[in-house]
């Protein structure tokens, strides 16, 4: 059985985390601590943006 995802949420990330890699934070699970810090210094959710997301921007 395939694990399951959820949206990141944070707001204009594209990525899905599943549930057992997610951070969570205040009830939401965000793919990265990057995001669930809400990328206090810009930085890429996933490194060198490889996921494509340009969510910190």
């Amino acid at each position: 059985m395939a694990p399951l995802t959820t949206p990141c949420a944070c707001p204009d990330c594209v990525c899905t985390v599943s549930e057992g890699d997610a951070v969570l934070r205040d009830g939401r699970a965000f793919c990265s601590e990057a995001c669930a810090s809400g990328h206090k210094n810009q930085e890429p959710c996933h490194g060198n943006g490889s996921c494509g997301c340009t969510c910190n921007t």
